[in-house]
C-alpha cells in the first residue's frame, strides 16, 4: 500500500495544532508486597479516627490539619509548595496490606526525616460501588499517626484525587516550615 501526496497532505493537517509529548521518563513505584500478613493486633496508633466522619467519593479531596498548627501549611501544602521528598504506590494492594506498607513507610519516613510524602491510593473507579476504598482508609488512619501534621489532596501533576501529600511533623519546629521549604 503506499500512501499519496493527498494523504500525506490530508495528515499534516490533522495534526497540525498537535503538540509533541514529554520525553521525560515516567517515575513509576513498584512496592513489594509485605513479607509477613498482619496478625490480629492492630499495627496502627490506637487513635484512629474518620476525619470528615462520611466516606469520601471519588472525586472528593482530602483534607486534614492537626489541631493547634498554623493554618498556613497546610495551605502551603495544597499549593504544592512543600515538595514530596518520598513516594509511596498503594495500587493493587489489599486494605489489611496497605495498612502494613503504610505503617512501615511512615517508619522510614521518621527515620530519613521526611518532611513530606506523596500517598498514591488511587482514584476509585474500579472499586465496588465507585467508593475509593484506599483514600477513605486514609483518611481515617492518617490522623491516628502523630508525625502527621496534616495532609490534602495533590496536585494534578501528581496524581490529584488519587494521591495525597503527606506532611510530617519531626521537621516542623513552632509550627513553622524549615528555611529551605519557605
Amino acid at each position: 500500500m503506499t500512501i499519496d501526496d493527498d494523504d500525506k497532505d490530508l495528515f499534516r493537517r490533522a495534526v497540525a495544532g498537535a503538540k509533541p509529548l514529554s520525553q521525560q521518563p515516567m517515575k513509576i513505584t513498584a512496592q513489594p508486597r509485605p513479607q509477613k500478613r498482619p496478625t490480629g493486633k492492630n499495627p496502627l496508633p490506637a487513635k484512629e479516627s474518620n476525619v470528615s466522619g462520611e466516606d469520601l467519593a471519588i472525586g472528593d479531596p482530602l483534607s486534614f490539619l492537626r489541631k493547634g498548627v498554623d493554618p498556613r501549611l497546610l495551605k502551603k501544602l495544597r499549593r504544592g509548595d512543600i515538595l514530596p521528598q518520598a513516594e509511596l504506590d498503594l495500587h493493587g494492594h489489599t486494605v489489611s496490606e496497605a495498612r502494613l506498607i503504610l505503617q512501615q513507610f511512615l517508619a522510614h519516613c521518621r527515620e530519613d526525616r521526611i518532611q513530606c510524602a506523596l500517598i498514591i491510593h488511587g482514584k476509585g473507579w474500579r472499586s465496588e460501588r465507585f467508593k475509593p476504598v484506599l483514600k477513605n482508609q486514609l483518611n481515617r488512619w492518617l490522623p491516628g499517626f502523630p508525625e502527621v501534621i496534616a495532609f490534602c489532596s495533590a496536585k494534578p501533576k501528581h496524581g490529584g484525587s488519587g494521591a495525597a501529600y503527606v506532611l510530617l511533623g519531626q521537621n516542623i519546629y513552632n509550627n513553622r516550615l524549615p528555611k529551605n521549604s519557605r
